[in-house]
């Protein structure tokens, strides 16, 4: 073929007829290989469990869900986090003796990772939801959980394992969460409950070390300082009259002990001489004692030696004016006295109160903090009570299963195709690699290629036009030459076709645990009379999950 010119029918022509068993062969190999590959990967089977949303049992308007209102997708992908950890993957392989080959060769973070890529944990989505899936407005309330296997009542048997831990999971951590929020509101209120004492301790104690300072007592101490002052006042008028009082008689007993003589008449001393003189004369006259002259004469004396008396121990008893006088000096300065004292007694009372009213304001700004705290402290007792009682109602709605719960909508079961891998699209896949990497090849050789096999390249090659081409003269012999060596051909072919088919088979069958003897299939059966019934526990040692039923409700 000439490469310097575009290929022609005739040039694709002779090129399929010289390089056909070669493109055919190279073609063939890629696809047997590729079928024997096909062949010789394992099953895969997936098999999944439906798990649905349920809403709260009880309308929300009389309880609240104690647990947050998240995102559901949220929500799953911790719980799927918290499930798929490597200690309950962990804990599957050991009780359903996953990966039995693995383990030989493999350490357990690398089987368990190898688990992990075998489960799924996707939402279920209708039709409608699923065009609003890129707008990111996807809400779904069901998902589901696939596990894929080399067994189908392995894959079934984990994922519904796996789903039920899922719904484990569920009510462990809604319990939990309610749980908490209710121990947290007690110890909160038991803080609260202390701090609360510890204020009303110092209020007390305030009040105690503050009697009579209080902000109440501040009307009745600025009451006792105005009555104290007024009393005062009217005291000190009282004081300054009765100084001046005493002033004045203390000048008037000068002046009458200046004014008195020795023979004033109106002196008592003087007066007693002159009725005993005139009771003397009345006597020697004749009067009797019962005469009332006699009487007047001697009640007069008996008054006389009364006032005498009552200045006895003076020197000088003095006038009438005098004792008079000195009578009102005693007087005005008894008073004086008394004034004095209420005057001290007011003024004592007075500083007492101004003491009071000035120690109110730090009392009552130490009480108002006290009493701003409590209130805050009891604003917050109060709303944690509440909180309390509404999360003990919230911890035993939970308790009871009737907030939100996940079930088994569809159980899982053994999958009767197996889910991978896709032979027909790895069949298509080798058929196009063939022929791709046959046509490749051919064109290739062809290129490569010097010889002349027509007129046209001839020509083409030396410019020198060509008059007649011969073509091949072939015998009988060389007939049936070819034709043996077509034979053969086809014989050994059809060998290689047959022994890949053969082989791969083999291999689908070993690879899959397909037993190819049939005593060995008959062994397996039931004996008459035995239970024909085979569920996943009889299948999978250590399997406790019967996946044929539907999961009640929790």
């Amino acid at each position: 073929m000439n490469s310097q010119q575009a290929p022609q029918i005739p040039d694709i022509i002779g090129l399929l007829r010289r390089r056909a068993k070669v493109m055919v062969m190279v073609a063939g190999a890629i696809v047997l290989g590729m079928y024997w590959l096909a062949m010789a990967l394992p099953n895969q089977y997936s098999s999944y469990a439906t798990i649905l949303v349920e809403p709260q049992a009880v309308d929300e308007g009389l309880v609240s869900s104690g647990v947050r209102a998240s995102d559901l997708k949220e929500r799953l992908g911790i719980m799927t986090a918290e499930i798929l950890s490597r200690p309950r993957l962990s804990r599957l392989i050991d009780e359903f003796d996953l990966y039995p080959e693995e383990s030989g060769r493999l350490q357990r973070s690398e089987i368990i990772d190898l688990m992990r890529s075998h489960i799924s944990v996707e939402p279920v989505l209708s039709a409608l939801e699923a065009e609003t899936r890129a707008r990111g407005e996807v809400e779904f309330n069901s998902f589901r959980i696939t596990f894929r296997s080399n067994s189908s009542v392995t894959a079934a048997v984990v994922s519904q394992s796996i789903a039920n831990d899922f719904l484990e999971a569920n009510i462990d951590d809604r319990v939990n969460v309610s749980q908490q929020s209710l121990d947290f509101m007690q110890d909160s209120i038991d803080d609260l409950r202390t701090r609360l004492s510890r204020v009303e301790g110092e209020t007390k104690e305030v009040k105690d070390a503050n009697v009579g300072h209080l902000p109440e007592d501040l009307l009745s101490n600025q009451d006792a300082l105005q009555t104290s002052l007024g009393q005062l006042r009217e005291v000190q008028r009282a004081l300054d009259l009765a100084r001046s009082d005493e002033a004045f008689w203390k000048n008037q007993v000068i002046t009458a002990g200046a004014m008195t003589g020795l023979n004033d008449q109106a002196s008592p001393a003087y007066r007693k001489k002159m009725v005993e003189a005139e009771l003397g004369m009345m006597q020697a006259r004749g009067f009797t004692e019962r005469h009332p002259d006699i009487l007047q004469a001697r009640q007069e004396l008996l008054l006389l030696e009364g006032r005498i008396s009552g200045v006895e121990g003076e020197d000088n008893p003095g006038s009438y004016a005098e004792q008079n006088a000195k009578s009102e000096q005693r007087r005005s300065a008894l008073r004086v006295e008394a004034a004095e004292r209420d005057a001290e007694r007011l003024t004592a009372q007075a500083e007492a109160a101004r003491e009071r009213l000035a120690a109110t304001p730090a009392a009552a700004a130490r009480l108002e903090a006290l009493t701003r705290e409590y209130s805050h402290l009891n604003a917050s007792f109060q709303d944690f009570s509440a909180r309390r009682q509404q999360a003990s109602v919230q911890a035993d709605l939970e308790r009871k299963q009737l907030g939100e719960q996940f079930q088994i909508l569809e159980a899982a079961f053994p999958a009767p195709n197996p889910s991978s891998p896709n032979r027909a699209l790895i069949l298509f896949l080798g058929i196009l690699l063939g022929g791709g990497v046959a046509g490749a090849l051919g064109f290739v050789l062809e290129a490569t290629d010097g010889s002349v096999y027509d007129s046209r390249a001839l020509q083409a090659a030396t410019n020198v036009p060509v008059l007649a081409s011969i073509p091949s003269v072939m015998l009988e012999s060389d007939f049936v030459a070819r034709r043996r060596r077509a034979i053969r051909e086809v014989l050994a072919a059809g060998a290689v076709v047959i022994f890949c088919l053969v082989g791969g088979g083999l291999t689908y069958a070993y690879v899959n645990g397909i037993s190819l003897f049939p005593d060995s299939v008959e062994s397996d059966l039931p004996e008459a009379g035995e239970d024909q019934s085979r569920s996943g526990d009889d299948l999978i040692p250590g399997a406790k999950i019967a996946f044929l039923e539907p999961t009640s409700k929790p």
